[in-house]
């Protein structure tokens, strides 16, 4: 089992830059984590703006009613706009620039609102217009570069038309100036900080599922190595013991039968003080990986008993059954063709004798009864010759 790959981050990322390869996985995060905010401002902003219709009233009463049409107009357009954004758009950039760029259309049309009224106080209500920008640059929480450049494009409009309303006059357009720039930078860098939070969780939180996915992997590669022989790669005698009460238990329970073959590699000793220790390190690795390719997967397990003995789990319903399956396990191992010139007796190559046994046979209480009976039937095996099978009372080569 291998654990998910993520990409490496590099120092320079972590204090809050977005490398290419993450902007996909950047995306998708904020609008998991974010989407729900980005939709709530565009309410809030689109309240704030229809709420100005009353300061509209007071300060520039001669445009009152086109005001309130005018702002019932866009808000629908609005409403429509954010219902289309985000039920079926999946574009993150669009949902995080949709209210600053309906703020660009807001300001465009309160400035002709402005610029058409007689109203005395309308130098007065020009300051109010800041509050495009405060909303504009406070409502993002993906792009920077975005509303940086919307940002240039509503004070741009913002300070064209208070140049036209004060007619090019220096001293009411620089004082208007001096007061606006300081709010926009303001706001600029909240929007920065907010953005940069935004990327500094982002990348928090995949090097925690980093951390995670690695600390996984590597809890399950000891939990591997402590339920593995490390000869053969099979399971050892701890994991022997777990699945072997679990099976258990299984059958106790729900009825379910299992089988349990106990093997041995035939004179190994001798095979091993002839060809040396290497080799029968081979010989050992060559049966396991024998014994494990002949079972099928997910109804059987091999496990390393203790020197050259080995233990094979298997779901099987009838003695038949099992018998078929040792005699296959015996058979694929001759036909490794393993020299073993040192055995005895006539044959000259390796072969591995089997005990195997029933879990529902009778006079069998516990699983280590299970074992010894198997254990029994192996000894059985090689007294009668040796790379058979021995199963109930005879057995067959």
């Amino acid at each position: 089992m291998t654990a998910p790959e993520f990409p490496a981050i590099p120092p320079r990322q972590r204090q809050g830059r977005i490398p290419p390869s993450l902007e996909p996985a950047f995306a998708a995060y904020v609008i998991q984590n974010y989407r729900r905010f980005l939709l709530a401002i565009n309410f809030i902003a689109m309240a704030a703006y229809d709420a100005y219709a009353l300061a509209d009233a007071l300060l520039i009463p001669d445009m009152a009613r086109e005001s309130l049409f005018l702002r019932s107009g866009l808000s629908l357009i609005g409403l429509l706009n954010i219902f289309l954004v985000f039920r079926f758009s999946r574009s993150v950039l669009l949902m995080d620039l949709l209210m600053p760029i309906h703020d660009i259309i807001s300001t465009i049309a309160w400035f002709e609102l402005l610029k058409r009224s007689a109203s005395p106080d309308v130098p007065f209500f020009l300051y109010a217009s800041v509050v495009f920008i405060v909303l504009g640059n406070l409502g993002v929480r993906y792009s920077f570069r975005g509303i940086a450049l919307i940002s240039g494009l509503i004070s741009a409009i913002i300070l064209y038309n208070v140049w036209t309303i004060h007619d090019g006059q220096a001293r009411p357009v620089l004082t208007f100036t001096l007061v606006y720039l300081p709010v926009l930078a303001f706001s600029l860098f909240i929007s920065w900080t907010n953005i940069s939070g935004v990327r500094r969780a982002f990348l928090a939180d995949l090097e925690g599922r980093q951390q995670r996915t690695e600390l996984a992997a590597l809890n399950l590669r000891l939990q591997e190595m402590a339920t593995t022989d490390a000869l053969t790669g099979v399971g050892n005698r701890r994991a022997l013991d777990r699945q072997l009460g679990e099976s258990w238990g299984g059958m106790r329970t729900n009825g379910r039968p299992f089988a349990l073959l106990l093997a041995d590699i035939d004179y190994f000793k001798p095979y091993n003080d002839h060809y040396g220790h290497q080799k029968g390190d081979q010989c050992l690795q060559q049966v396991a990986t024998s014994l494990a390719g002949t079972l099928r997967d997910g109804q059987s397990s091999v496990f390393r008993y203790g020197g050259e003995e080995f233990v094979v789990l298997l779901q099987a319903g009838h003695a038949d059954d099992l018998r078929c399956v040792a005699e296959r396990l015996r058979e694929r191992v001759v036909q490794l063709g393993i020299e073993h010139l040192h055995r005895p007796d006539e044959l000259r190559y390796l072969t591995i004798s089997l005990g195997a046994a029933m879990a529902d046979e009778t006079g069998l209480h516990e699983p280590h009864d299970l074992l010894a009976r198997c254990d029994q039937r192996l000894y059985q095996a090689k007294q009668e010759g040796r790379n058979r099978v021995q199963l109930g009372g005879c057995a067959t080569i």
